[in-house]
C-alpha cells in the first residue's frame, strides 16, 4: 500500500511539473522597457539585439551627435560573428580592408622578424578574414541600423544613476525626473559615471602605459607602412603598430610605451608634435613624414581590475564600462560586440526571470574577461621587453614560429576567434 501511495505521489508530481511547464509557455513574457546609457559600439549593438527580442529600447547619449573621433580598430572573426547576426557583417567588410599579412619588425633597424599571410589563412581557419577600419565607420553602420529600426536616441542627454535604499531596482535621473526601467544597460565607456556610483568595487588599475595615435595618408609613405598589412614593431620597452583604416587610404599609427606617474585628466588629449618626438625617438625613415600629421592624440591606457560582478539589480555593464583592458590583443571592439550578444542571449533565455538572466550574463562574461585580460597582459610583457638579450631571444623564437609552424601562432588563440556565443 505504501509503495502504491509513493508511486501515485510521484506520478502527481510529474504531471504537476508538466502542467507548470505548459502554463509557463502560455504566459507571455513582459515586454521589457530598456534604457541604454551610451551610443558607442556596445550601446548601439545592445540596442539592436534587445530590440530584436521585442524590448522597448531608448538610448541616452551625453554628446549632441555621433562623433567621428577614435582611431583604427580590428574586427576579428568573433566580432564579425555578432555583426552577422545583425546582418551587418557585409557593410562592415565593405567599409574596411582585409589585411594581407601580419608583419613582425625590429623597430631599431626596421628589419623583418617574420611575416604571416593572414588574409586567406584566417578565412580558412575561422571562416572569416580579419577586418581593419576606423572606429567611426563601425559606429556609423550601427547607428544607421538603429535609425532604420526607429530606436529612439536622445542626444545631449546625461542620464545619471539614481539609487534608493531598500528599492528593488535602480532608476535613472534625467532632467530632474526619476525614470524607471526594467533593464538599464551601461555602455558609457572607461570613465563610466554609473560604474563609479553603483559598482564601487570595480577599480581602475594604476596607469602604466600611454599610447599616441595619428593617421597618415598612404600616398607618400614607404612600402613598409603603406602596404595592406598589419605591422607590429618591437622596441625597447615600447612598440608600435600600423595598419590601414579602410578604403580611405589612411594608415593608423599607434605608439605604446611604459610610463609611470601619469595622472589621467581626460581619456585623451591632443599633444604637440614635438612632445611626441621627445617621448618617442623615431627611426629616421619615419621622421620626415611627421610634418604631414595633422593631429596627434595621447591616450592613457586605462584598464580595470577584474570585476567581481557586472550586474547589480536591474543594471548591467557592457563594453569598456564593464572592463577596460590593455589593448594588446586588439579585442576592445570585439569584446564590446560579444558583451551585447551574450546579454541579449541571457535575456532571451530567461523571459520570466530577468534577474536570473542578468546573473548568468555577468558570470559568463567575467570568466571570458579574465581570460582575455590574462592574454593581453602577457602580450604587454612580450611587446615591451627592456633587455636586448631577451628581445633577441624573442625575435629568434618568432622567426622559427612564423617560418616553420605558422598555424601554431593562431592555434593558441582559437578560443578567442572561434567564439560562437
Amino acid at each position: 500500500m505504501s509503495k502504491l501511495r509513493s508511486d501515485t505521489r510521484g506520478a502527481k508530481e510529474i504531471i504537476g511539473t508538466i502542467r507548470l511547464k505548459e502554463n509557463s509557455r502560455r504566459i507571455k513574457p513582459k515586454k521589457l522597457d530598456v534604457a541604454i546609457i551610451g551610443a558607442g559600439i556596445s550601446g548601439l549593438c545592445s540596442a539592436l539585439l534587445l530590440e530584436r527580442l521585442g524590448c522597448n529600447v531608448i538610448v541616452f547619449e551625453k554628446d549632441k551627435y555621433i562623433k567621428s573621433e577614435g582611431a583604427g580598430i580590428q574586427i576579428t572573426s568573433n566580432g564579425l560573428f555578432v555583426l552577422k547576426k545583425l546582418d551587418l557583417d557585409r557593410p562592415v567588410v565593405e567599409a574596411g580592408l582585409k589585411p594581407n599579412k601580419l608583419c613582425l619588425i625590429d623597430e631599431s633597424d626596421l628589419k623583418s622578424i617574420g611575416c604571416l599571410e593572414i588574409r586567406h589563412r584566417l578565412k580558412r581557419r575561422y571562416g572569416k578574414s580579419f577586418i581593419t577600419l576606423h572606429r567611426s565607420l563601425l559606429v556609423k553602420i550601427l547607428f544607421e541600423k538603429v535609425r532604420e529600426k526607429k530606436i529612439r536616441v536622445n542626444f545631449g542627454s546625461r542620464a545619471l544613476p539614481l539609487v534608493k535604499k531598500d528599492h528593488e531596482n535602480i532608476y535613472i535621473s534625467y532632467k530632474g525626473k526619476k525614470i524607471e526601467k526594467d533593464l538599464i544597460v551601461v555602455a558609457d565607456g572607461v570613465g563610466s559615471s554609473w560604474k563609479s556610483t553603483i559598482f564601487r568595487e570595480n577599480k581602475t588599475r594604476n596607469i602604466t602605459q600611454s599610447a599616441y595615435r595619428f593617421v597618415l595618408s598612404n600616398k607618400n609613405l614607404p612600402p613598409i607602412f603603406s602596404e595592406n598589412n598589419i605591422n607590429l614593431f618591437f622596441g625597447k620597452g615600447r612598440h608600435f603598430v600600423t595598419y590601414p583604416t579602410g578604403k580611405n587610404g589612411m594608415i593608423n599609427f599607434v605608439f605604446c610605451k611604459r610610463e609611470s606617474g601619469h595622472t589621467v585628466n581626460h581619456w585623451k588629449e591632443k599633444v604637440a608634435k614635438q612632445k611626441f618626438l621627445n617621448d618617442f625617438e623615431l627611426n629616421e625613415i619615419l621622421k620626415p613624414y611627421i610634418p604631414d600629421v595633422k593631429k596627434i592624440y595621447r591616450w592613457p591606457v586605462i584598464e580595470s581590475g577584474i570585476p567581481v560582478t557586472i550586474q547589480k539589480k536591474n543594471v548591467v555593464m557592457v563594453g569598456d564600462a564593464a572592463h577596460g583592458m590593455l589593448p594588446y590583443m586588439a579585442q576592445g571592439a570585439n569584446k564590446a560586440l560579444e558583451d551585447s550578444f551574450e546579454l541579449a542571449n541571457c535575456v532571451k533565455e530567461f523571459p520570466l526571470d530577468l534577474k536570473k538572466g542578468l546573473i548568468k550574463y555577468s558570470k559568463k562574461r567575467i570568466k571570458r574577461i579574465y581570460q582575455l585580460d590574462r592574454v593581453s597582459r602577457f602580450n604587454e610583457k612580450v611587446y615591451h621587453l627592456e633587455q636586448k638579450v631577451f628581445r633577441k631571444g624573442l625575435f629568434l623564437f618568432l622567426r622559427c614560429i612564423t617560418s616553420l609552424f605558422p598555424n601554431f601562432f593562431f592555434k593558441r588563440l582559437d578560443w578567442i576567434y572561434r567564439y560562437k556565443g
